[in-house]
């Protein structure tokens, strides 16, 4: 009997599914698996954050400082002066700093181990004490929300998992890596939220009542963060200026605070 070769009717070794429909179960498998392990780590770097004590986190954090500061006693002390009349209002466990950094860009942000640094534009930029206190009864918040290290945990959390799922330097860990930033970006927008709402509440505290507690986020808007593109918000780690206009006035509504007479910044916290 002459021999004829031929394929067998079923091999194991051999696919049937069509390639893409086998890519796209396993990418949608990995995704699935990976949000579900970031999220649950997630929810547990915020518990694990209400049980780290201040002073501790203090003492761990108090080796950072900012680059090329812009030391400038008199406006330190007023300002000192100023968001220690703040923390009066706020929890936040351990004394906050405050330093002035030469910049051009008016802002200000948090370090970990309580320093706050105010841009010097800002300073200059300004127009109100009430305006301000906001930005700095904000970064107050963050202290007082652990934010700075609920944002650390998951960024801890999101390497790690993508290490661990897809090994270091893989193409699927680079593709699973920003899409699960904006996660993280939108954890970092409410954040942001948060601190605006414990702001206001140290500003009605302070004042009496929470009149320039918008005056930061007017000035963003007119230098033009308005015109961003339209889907930026989503990976963007702070909401768009606008919008935290109208959030910080639906909750002085909801919490019937009241706008009162605003107070020209003092000449000592002038550049």
């Amino acid at each position: 009997m002459k021999y004829t070769p031929r394929l067998p009717e079923r091999n194991s070794n051999v696919s049937h599914e069509h390639p893409l429909r086998e890519f796209l179960v396993l990418v949608t498998g990995t995704v699935a698996l990976f949000a579900v392990i970031f999220i649950g780590m997630g929810l547990l770097v915020d518990i694990a954050v209400r049980y780290i004590d201040p002073e501790l986190e203090a003492t761990l954090f108090s080796s950072f400082e900012s680059n090329d500061v812009l030391v400038l006693n008199e406006q330190e002390q007023a300002l000192q002066l100023l968001m220690d009349q703040l923390s009066s209002c706020m929890e936040i466990g351990y004394p906050v700093d405050i330093r002035i950094e030469a910049s051009p860009h008016a802002n200000a942000y948090a370090m970990p181990g309580g320093v706050v640094v105010v841009h010097s534009a800002l300073l200059e930029q300004i127009k109100t004490e009430n305006g301000l206190a906001f930005v700095l009864a904000h970064e107050l918040a963050h202290y007082q929300n652990r934010d700075h290290l609920r944002g650390m945990g998951r960024s801890v959390v999101l390497l790690a998992t993508s290490v661990v799922l897809t090994g270091a330097g893989s193409d699927v860990s680079s593709l699973l890596t920003p899409v699960f930033g904006a996660e993280i970006a939108q954890h970092s927008q409410s954040r942001e939220s948060g601190a605006d709402a414990s702001a206001l509440g140290a500003l009605q505290c302070h004042y009496g009542h929470v009149g320039g507690a918008t005056e930061f986020f007017a000035l963003i808007a007119e230098t033009g963060a308005a015109a961003d593109w339209y889907l930026a918000h989503y990976f963007a780690s702070h909401p768009q200026a606008l919008q935290r206009i109208d959030d910080v006035n639906q909750t002085a509504i909801s919490e019937g605070y009241q706008k009162g007479e605003l107070q020209d910044l003092p000449s000592a916290l002038r550049l």
